[in-house]
């Protein structure tokens, strides 16, 4: 996957910290889907989906 670059060859801050929030929201996730509890699980697919909502929305138009 491709991420925006700054001037320097850096994504930008933006955009890194929403990934990082989306990687969390997979790990919440999958655990939700191990253990068995749907409310971590729909926790987890909502936070994945606005933080993939948040780093699409950062990064500026082309």
């Amino acid at each position: 996957m491709t991420k925006r670059r700054t001037s320097n060859g850096q994504p930008s801050g933006d955009v890194k910290a929403a990934s990082v929030r989306e990687a969390k929201a997979s790990v919440h996730e999958a655990i939700g889907k191990l253990i068995g509890d749907d409310a971590a699980e729909a926790q987890g697919i909502a936070e994945k989906h606005a933080a993939r909502s948040e780093r699409k929305n950062s990064r500026s138009p082309r």
